[in-house]
C-alpha cells in the first residue's frame, strides 16, 4: 500500500511540474485530472486557440525504458475516448501531447502525438 501511495505522490509531482513548464511556455491550465468513465486525462490546456490534452509519463532513474516508451495502444486508445466524452470539446481544435519527467525536470515534450494503427 505504502509503494502505491509513493506512486500517485510521484505522479502528482510530475503533473504539477509539467503544468508549470506548460504555463511558462504560454499555455494556460484550464483543468488537471479530468475523470471520465474511459480514463483520466492529466492536463487540459490550452494555447493559441488550439486544445492540447496531456499525458504526463514519469519514471525515475532506476527504471531503463525512457517514460515515452510507457503508453501502450490500451492507454492511448483510452485517452482518445475521454477526450471524445468530453462534450465541451466537440468540434473544437485538440490535440494530444506526452510530457515526460525524470529527475524533478521535464525531460521531453512531444507534441501532437498520434500512435501508429497495429
Amino acid at each position: 500500500m505504502l509503494n502505491k501511495l509513493s506512486t500517485v505522490i510521484k505522479g502528482k509531482q510530475a503533473e504539477e511540474i509539467a503544468a508549470k513548464y506548460l504555463t511558462n511556455h504560454g499555455y494556460l491550465i484550464l483543468q488537471k485530472n479530468i475523470y471520465t468513465p474511459f480514463g483520466e486525462i492529466d492536463i487540459l490546456a490550452r494555447k493559441n486557440g488550439e486544445y492540447i490534452c496531456v499525458e504526463v509519463r514519469s519514471r525515475d532513474s532506476r527504471n531503463y525504458l525512457p517514460p515515452e516508451l510507457t503508453i501502450t495502444p490500451v492507454k492511448y486508445s483510452r485517452l482518445v475516448k475521454s477526450i471524445l466524452s468530453l462534450n465541451f470539446l466537440h468540434n473544437k481544435p485538440i490535440r494530444i501531447d506526452v510530457i515526460t519527467v525524470q529527475k524533478k525536470r521535464v525531460r521531453r515534450h512531444f507534441k501532437n502525438v498520434d500512435f501508429p494503427a497495429g
